[in-house]
């Protein structure tokens, strides 16, 4: 939550400019760092090609005020040359100048998309680790547009650092020197105090607009994930008649983009208006001046053309400046909420002052751990157990009890509020996460499929696998029969989220990818909840085979599936209520006897 004031009134615009100067040197520092050497080099090119063609730009309308003069017989020393050289001059310096933009174009257009790729890698890589408390808070769809904001907030930057302020700076020294050299002080005072002017004038226009874009970043945001989790869930949008509904919702985020867009164009209309006010009473005091000094002999026809052009020349970069102010202004708006993005901490990392073994044995134990997602309720509450080497144990409760959450901890995707998780005897808060990752396989509760082929989707996490080695995973999973049926075999698009099969085939998918990791512990979250009785037969005989040599933990609701495990924890309200073998704990006539008996009755 900003804690900052609002930014509602020009009062603010003091404090508003401080922020947006953190900002811009956050975003500049951001791009610097995601520049990498080619990059860098095409930057540089294209400021020197930049301060070239400001420099030809500033110089070309001194041939011609020399063919001016030349023409009108006033030129004085400048006499002995042809005028039409001057000419000449003029229109190879017009040249020089627009090929000069061209390749600044070319080479600038190379250094930004280069730097773009690398923020947009940079910023999906810091996502990935953030935290799942990050990631469980997420509006579906509103990362991506604040990504596509970000970058389009980083090129508005990287073109008005290149050719704005260069342009501007150079023609300007320039424009000074060649005044001075013609003893035209009264014109640098005028072009002078009016640069400070519309400087002024563009900054408080830019503190007044940075408010605006970031409503406009922020409802464009609501916008797509108002979009995007509506197609993401068509089909229960369909089956509930909620058409109207989420139509409604959407053209509601979409009013609000609207409303922030008219406020960002109201102030920079009257932005615009101020500084072609300044502009034009610059540009008419120095020509009724200069025209003051023809009438009285003391400036030349070509001088007052060149001083006609100066002005003009300067008003371009200026109103340039000031547009590059505003877009910067409107582009930092969009680049914060990406910034934002960017310090969100990231997952904690392992200090790794524990190497990970390279063979582990696979034994685990639960001492004391305590859990909350909220910091208030407990969703465990002091688990301790412990889970043998090459033994299966199985965690059963009604829902809610806590039983996936001791999963999530297991993976480090939460740390515990207290207590500790051992690997082998060793704390995995100390191991490496990516090891202790690669050493566990899950098939979860709720299967989740990349909009890919099967073949990909079975071997997501073994980049190396094989082609036999995926089908032996499908066959494993009795799923081989169900992929040679299709037209396409194991290059089948599953589509977004696998909506394309079954809850079945999803979860026969996801067991195959348990099965191929080959993992030292398999965790099973209601594994074959999905399934028909005779096929979950098949499948945990398969099961079986496979972690015949693992450390299994099953979270289960469907008792019969975990009868055969060494050890049984029952968990009630996130605190583990009971714990012994199948018979052991019906022979207690308690919790899991309860549930035993509810659900064979509900099977009779």
């Amino acid at each position: 939550m900003d804690k900052n004031p609002p930014l509602h009134s020009m009062n603010d615009v003091p404090w508003r400019l401080s922020r947006y100067v953190d900002t811009l040197s956050e975003s500049l520092r951001l791009l610097w760092v995601n520049a990498d050497p080619y990059a860098k080099r095409r930057l540089v090119i294209a400021l020197v090609l930049a301060f070239s063609t400001a420099l030809a730009t500033a110089l070309t309308p001194i041939a011609l005020k020399s063919s001016i003069d030349g023409l009108a017989g006033s030129a004085g020393d400048e006499a002995t040359v042809n005028p039409v050289v001057f000419v000449i001059i003029y229109i190879l310096g017009d040249f020089l100048t627009r090929c000069l933009y061209e390749l600044q174009e070319l080479v600038h257009g190379q250094a930004a998309e280069r730097v773009q790729r690398h923020v947009r890698s940079s910023l999906f890589q810091h996502l990935i680790a953030l935290p799942m408390r990050f990631h469980s808070n997420r509006k579906t769809g509103a990362i991506g547009e604040t990504v596509e904001q970000g970058v389009e907030g980083n090129q508005l930057l990287l073109h008005h650092i290149v050719f704005t302020a260069v342009l501007f700076t150079v023609q300007s020294v320039t424009i000074f020197i060649v005044l001075f050299h013609f003893d035209k002080t009264q014109y640098i005072v005028i072009i002078a105090g009016s640069s400070v002017l519309l400087i002024a004038a563009f900054l408080r226009g830019a503190a007044a607009i940075n408010l605006p874009s970031q409503d406009i970043s922020a409802a464009k945001i609501n916008a797509q994930s108002v979009l995007a989790d509506s197609l993401l869930n068509c089909e229960a949008v369909k089956v509930f008649g909620g058409d109207g509904l989420v139509s409604r919702r959407y053209d509601s985020a979409v009013t609000g983009t609207e409303v922030a867009w008219h406020v960002f164009f109201r102030r920079r209309a009257a932005n615009g208006v101020a500084v072609a006010t300044i502009i034009s009473l610059s540009l008419g005091l120095c020509v009724i001046l200069a025209a003051r000094d023809v009438m009285h002999g003391t400036m030349t026809i070509g001088e007052f053309a060149l001083i006609n052009a100066y002005v003009l020349q300067l008003a371009q970069p200026l109103q340039l400046l000031g547009f590059a102010i505003r877009d910067v202004a409107q582009g930092l708006g969009f680049l914060q909420k990406m910034l934002d993005l960017f310090r969100e901490k990231k997952e904690e990392g392992s200090p790794s002052t524990l190497p990970f073994p390279q063979n582990p044995l696979g034994s685990l134990r639960f001492d004391n751990v305590s859990f909350s997602y909220d910091g208030e309720r407990l969703v465990v509450n002091q688990a301790t157990f412990h889970v043998s080497a090459g033994k299966t144990v199985a965690v059963v409760g009604n829902s809610g009890s806590g039983k996936s959450s001791l999963i999530r901890l297991l993976f480090r995707l939460y740390e515990p509020d207290a207590g500790a998780i051992f690997l082998d005897g060793e704390p995995i808060s100390q191991m490496p996460l990516s090891d202790i990752r690669t050493a566990i396989a899950i098939v979860p509760q709720d299967v989740v499929l990349f909009h890919d082929t099967i073949a990909a989707n079975i071997a997501f996490g073994r980049d190396d696998a094989t082609q036999g080695q995926i089908e032996e995973a499908a066959r494993l999973a009795n799923l081989d029969e169900f992929i040679c049926q299709l037209p396409d075999g194991y290059d089948t698009i599953v589509g977004e989220r696998g909506i394309k099969l079954s809850g079945g085939e999803r979860q026969r998918v996801a067991i195959a990818r348990a099965t191929l990791k080959k993992a030292h512990i398999y965790v099973f979250d209601e594994a074959t909840s999905s399934l028909d009785s005779e096929t979950e037969r098949h499948i945990l005989r398969n099961i079986k085979e496979v972690a015949s040599r693992a450390t299994t933990l099953v979270v289960a609701h469907r008792l019969s599936t975990i009868a055969h495990a060494d050890e049984i924890l029952v968990m009630h309200d996130g605190t583990i209520v009971e714990r012994g073998t199948h018979l052991e704990l019906q022979a207690k006539e308690s919790f899991y006897a309860a549930l035993w008996n509810a659900q064979q009755d509900n099977t009779q």
